[in-house]
Formats: structure tokens, C-alpha cells, sequence
């Protein structure tokens, strides 16, 4: 809540005598565009967060919580697949991933490639959401 003082003193300011006129205007239009920037800011940083946590949804969506990978040899999928994951995740997924790069001309691009296996594929949070754009198989 404002303060009597505060008011007098923001009223102080905004208010001009009657020979300083355009000054009134001037401070008119000062305090609406301080106004507009501020909200504007607001705004933007609202969004700009919206769209982050929806952006890292998505990222995550396709990212496990937990990867293991091979230190030297293949990883048996049988030794895999045993009781103690199963505590720390319902579903298990199978992906292979590899690094690869495309040049075209003047465009070099670095890109990370996942397989999945189709059954493997539908387990996966955000293709059961259906939250995504184009045909799942």
C-alpha cells in the first residue's frame, strides 16, 4: 500500500507550476514510457520463461534420467535387464547414438544421431503424450 508521504512526494514531482507547463508533459511522457519499458520487460521475461520450461520439457522429454554406457566391451543386455533397474525406472529403452556431420558448400553442421527400436520408440514420455509434430512411425 502507498504511503500519504509517498504519494505527496511522487504528486511533488509529477506536478508543475503553471509558468513550467511543458515540463508537466514532459514528465507525463517520461513516466508513461518508464512505465511501458517496465511492463514490456515483464512481459517478455514471462514469455522468455514459458518458453524455456517448455523447451527443456522437450529436450528432457527425449533424454533419460539415466544412461549407461560401455566402458570397453558391449554392454549384455541380459545382465541389463535385471531387478535392481527395474527400481529405478518402470521402462527400460535400447538406443545406439553416434556422431556425425553435414557439409554442404559453405555449411558445416555437427550432429548427434539416436536409433531407437519401434517398440522401444513408443515407451518413450513424449511420444505417449502424442505431443509432437509429424508421424510417429
Amino acid at each position: 500500500m502507498i504511503s500519504q508521504l509517498e504519494k505527496e512526494i511522487t504528486f511533488r514531482y509529477l506536478k508543475t507550476r503553471k509558468k513550467d507547463g511543458f515540463l508537466n508533459i514532459i514528465s507525463i511522457f517520461s513516466f508513461i514510457g518508464i512505465s511501458l519499458g517496465v511492463a514490456v520487460l515483464i512481459i517478455v521475461m514471462s514469455v522468455m520463461n514459458g518458453f524455456r520450461s517448455e523447451l527443456i520439457n522437450k529436450i528432457v522429454g527425449f533424454n533419460a534420467h539415466v544412461t549407461v554406457k560401455p566402458y570397453e566391451n558391449a554392454i549384455d543386455i541380459k545382465k541389463l535387464n535385471n531387478k535392481n533397474l527395474k527400481i529405478i525406472s518402470n521402462e527400460l529403452v535400447f538406443s545406439n547414438s553416434g556422431e556425425a556431420i553435414v557439409i554442404n558448400k559453405d555449411y558445416t553442421k555437427g550432429l548427434l544421431l539416436r536409433g531407437y527400436k519401434r517398440d522401444d520408440f513408443s515407451k518413450l514420455e513424449i511420444v505417449k503424450q502424442n505431443s509432437f509434430v509429424g508421424n510417429p512411425n
